[in-house]
């Protein structure tokens, strides 16, 4: 048996962070494509449609 030191820790080697995603997807607010009416959403730009109800959605619809 010989008389070493123990061994010391040894620091965790630090990891380069990825990096972030970029952003995408739908924007956050999709409150001109509810319906008034019923609160569907539409797939269309308004003025149009609703397709549940029939009401027009846009913010020139009648209210």
């Amino acid at each position: 048996m010989t008389d070493r030191p123990p061994a010391e820790p040894t620091a965790p080697t630090e990891q380069p962070r990825p990096a972030p995603e970029p952003a995408g997807g739908e924007p956050a607010c999709l409150l001109h494509l509810v319906c008034a009416e019923c609160g569907a959403i539409t797939e269309q730009r308004p003025p149009a449609t609703c397709w549940r109800c029939g009401a027009t959605v846009g913010a020139d619809a009648p209210e």
